[in-house]
């Protein structure tokens, strides 16, 4: 039977909101992005937490900058990555330990740093989980509406199988496991917190949605469009995606 984390009716005013951006050398995409978060969350109690996972390009000078300025909403964790590949995972997961003890924002919304989330469907993610409709919504690529534009097909098919075969072995009704735009209440974020989570790269996604999932929590997806950015470094890259998918597959069955 699903938990019961439906936000408090007595809640005066719009909930505040914690954005976790993973980044890595993003420095032609990271000033426009936080500039449509910024005009999205206008009116709200907002935080925007980064991790930087080692830029070398400016991005940490470009981020240091911005907080130099008067009324910024940033928070900025900087470390160096010690493992191959894309710990996104690892970086959500710091970012959301942080939220939590150092917020007391409602909305967490995970997010890129490349551009291909858009800043313009922050409200329409954010007011699923206002409402208390669900507790965790997800930007879906493949729900009807839902769309990608400038992604090379094969990364696309990839993408597509991928969440094909996951539907499959966790829950039919979800379509897209592979997107990192998401919102979530913080009764869900508070539940991730109390797991021990096995993969600190993007398989932490599909780890996160299976907890979510077996604790009863309500998942629903709305149409995104995805915005292809020429697979940056803050990208998986094909043959990345297709190597992880036996331990990603292998994970799920022990969860689940």
């Amino acid at each position: 039977m699903p938990l019961d984390r439906a936000l408090s009716p007595d809640h005066v005013g719009p909930l505040g909101v914690f954005v976790l951006l993973p980044v890595l050398n993003e420095v032609d995409n990271i000033g426009a992005l936080l500039d449509g978060i910024e005009r999205a969350l206008a009116g709200r109690l907002y935080t925007i937490g980064l991790l930087d996972d080692g830029s070398t390009d400016g991005t940490l000078a470009y981020l240091k900058q911005r907080m130099s300025q008067p009324g910024h909403h940033l928070h900025l964790i900087s470390r160096q990555k010690k493992i191959r590949g894309s710990q996104r995972g690892g970086a959500l997961r710091e970012l959301l330990f942080w939220g939590l003890q150092s917020t007391k924002h409602e909305i967490f919304v995970e997010m890129d740093g490349d551009l291909s989330h858009r800043p313009e469907e922050l409200e329409k993610g954010i007011g699923l989980i206002e409402t208390g409709s669900c507790d965790v919504a997800i930007a879906s690529k493949f729900v009807a509406g839902g769309c990608t534009v400038n992604r090379p097909f094969g990364r696309r098919q990839v993408s597509r199988v991928c969440s094909q075969a996951l539907s499959l072995l966790i829950e039919r009704r979800i379509r897209d496991y592979s997107n990192g735009f998401r919102f979530y209440s913080r009764a869900a974020a508070q539940l991730l917190s109390e797991h021990e989570i096995r993969y600190t790269s993007p398989i932490y996604l599909s780890e996160a949605l299976a907890i979510w999932l077996r604790s009863g929590m309500r998942v629903t997806e709305f149409p995104t469009q995805y915005m292809g950015r020429n697979e940056g470094l803050s990208k998986l890259r094909v043959t990345t995606c297709l190597r992880q998918q036996s331990s990603h597959l292998k994970l799920l069955c022990d969860i689940i």
